[in-house]
């Protein structure tokens, strides 16, 4: 990360840019997403037990997410929680 925090604040990253191809970002930000975050998450999300409120929350939230997108997914998780605990 301190890497990174160099390249930004040197302005470096539009030069590296020009020499690695967007294709391999986006291949491998979809395998870290794939491989390495998602099942991590989802035993976190789901380690709550058949039925619970967390359950519902994390398995609403990564269905949303991996059909729209992050944000949304986050959104219709925080609207899930607002109405498990209005009609709880």
């Amino acid at each position: 990360m301190g890497l990174m925090a160099v390249i930004l604040l040197a302005k470096l990253l539009p030069k590296i840019g020009k020499y690695v191809p967007s294709e391999s970002i986006a291949g491998f930000l979809l395998v870290l997403g794939a491989i390495v975050t998602v099942p991590i998450n989802a035993s976190l999300a789901l380690a709550s037990g058949a039925g619970s409120a967390d359950t519902i929350i994390g398995g609403v939230t990564m269905t949303v997410t991996a059909i729209t997108d992050p944000f949304s997914g986050m959104i219709s998780g925080l609207i899930i929680k607002l109405l498990l605990n209005i009609f709880g």
